[in-house]
């Protein structure tokens, strides 16, 4: 067992919160389904890859020296398979090189195909105090469907090791408007994991995504599509239901008992300063908006000559950044209003005004007017939020704040 690292507590009262995204792309298998940066059959990599991941921690020092880490958040691919010795090497590498909040919440997703009750315990010793577990159904048939390679049965047996290991922080994704699936399964899916008791649900309607196998499959009239319909209705009895079991509802798409919302997701919500790191990893730091090079191997490539310039006294110039913009003050705006309208709150005027020195009632006055109208917004005294009905047609609202038309940002943020 390697040696709990120890975690230095800071003064944090003059320093500006910020979030840490740690990108881990390496899976057993991809599913069908998935679109996001990650690969198979590439563990060869991973020994480098956790080295070069450590450099580029490094590489950001300076440039966050006055901000604390007030979430850590291990994404993927699967994070769950990197192993103890790495993890603790990664993590110490955060609590040396950067201000961490002595709160801060720190995440590692994870798949019920991994996680055994000692290698739970492990990762609960290194600090990590809430877990995300990619369960999607509870029905065996669809898991099949979604090449997920767990069954229901692992998926408990995690839930209660997780518990035994310290977990009291558990988040659970689930996917609903699956392909032929109509409102009894995922009534039976919800149900059980209920019975669990995780402190935070994200319940997701699945999309097909252009280049994935389902994608290809649905496109050769292999396999239906999906029917948004009964994805609607899904995602109305959700809310019912959650709302009896006394989860509230913050974002459109997740339900946390009280005091349970994710922190790091808040931070992407409310359009706050981020940094990703690792190959692919999107950031949104000091204004700017950039993300690394997608390839492990390019990355590991491009961190390395970074870091060997930085060691010899040169200029630091991150290598493995591949795009970069600084969004005009029109995009920082509506991209504000847009990701703050995914939150169950909305956007509270007053912060809003004090952020941008405008009111958003009259900077989207037209945009606003209309969808009072079509009922897909509501106006209290303190705040502009969805309605119900807004929430299943949030894109349909969305598009109008965007602008010059652009739908660049719809497309990154999905359903």
């Amino acid at each position: 067992m390697e040696k709990t690292i120890s975690k230095q507590k800071y003064s944090t009262n003059e320093l500006l919160p910020v979030g840490i995204y740690l990108h881990i792309p390496f899976c057993t298998t991809k599913c069908g389904y998935c679109d996001f940066n990650a690969y198979a059959n590439l563990d060869y990599l991973v020994p480098d890859y956790t080295s070069s991941l450590i450099k580029e921690i490094k590489l950001w020092k300076k440039r966050l020296s006055n901000h604390t880490v007030k979430s850590i958040f291990f994404g993927g691919g699967t994070p769950s398979l990197t192993s103890i010795t790495d993890l603790n090497h990664i993590i110490a590498t955060i609590f040396e090189t950067f201000n961490v909040s002595s709160d801060v919440e720190f995440t590692l997703e994870a798949n019920p195909t991994e996680l055994t009750e000692e290698h739970l315990h492990k990762i609960r010793e290194l600090g990590i105090n809430r877990l995300s577990m990619g369960v999607q159904s509870m029905n065996p048939k669809e898991l099949q469907l979604l090449e997920r390679s767990h069954s229901p049965e692992q998926v408990i047996n995690v839930i209660n090791a997780a518990r035994k290991a310290g977990f009291d922080n558990l988040n659970l994704d689930l996917i609903y408007g699956l392909i032929s699936q109509n409102l009894l399964p995922w009534k039976e899916t919800v149900d059980e994991i209920l019975e669990y008791h995780p402190e935070h649900l994200s319940c997701y309607a699945l999309t097909i995504e252009p280049g994935t196998p389902l994608y290809y499959r649905v496109e050769k009239g292999v396999l239906p599509e999906p029917n948004p319909d009964i994805a609607a209705e899904q995602y109305e009895w959700t809310r019912k239901r959650l709302d009896d079991a006394e989860y509230i509802q913050y974002e459109i798409s997740n339900w946390a008992k009280k005091n349970y919302q994710c922190i790091h997701n808040l931070i992407y919500w409310r359009n706050k300063d981020y940094l990703g790191i690792g190959a692919g990893a999107h950031s949104y730091f000091n204004g700017k908006r950039f993300a690394n090079i997608d390839a492990p191997n390019r990355y590991i490539e491009l961190v390395n000559t970074s870091y060997t310039e930085w060691e010899n006294k040169k200029h630091i110039v991150m290598k493995q950044i591949t795009s970069n913009e600084t969004p005009d003050l029109a995009t920082t705006q509506s991209d504000t209003a847009i990701l703050g309208l995914r939150l169950i709150e909305g956007i509270n005027f007053d912060d809003y005004k004090k952020r941008f020195n405008v009111d958003i009632s009259q900077l989207y006055a037209e945009a606003i007017s209309k969808h009072l109208k079509t009922g897909l917004l509501e106006k209290t005294e303190t705040s502009l939020r969805l309605s119900s009905k807004g929430l299943l047609l949030a894109n349909e609202l969305f598009v109008d704040l965007l602008p010059d038309n652009e739908s660049d940002l719809l497309n990154k943020l999905g359903d």
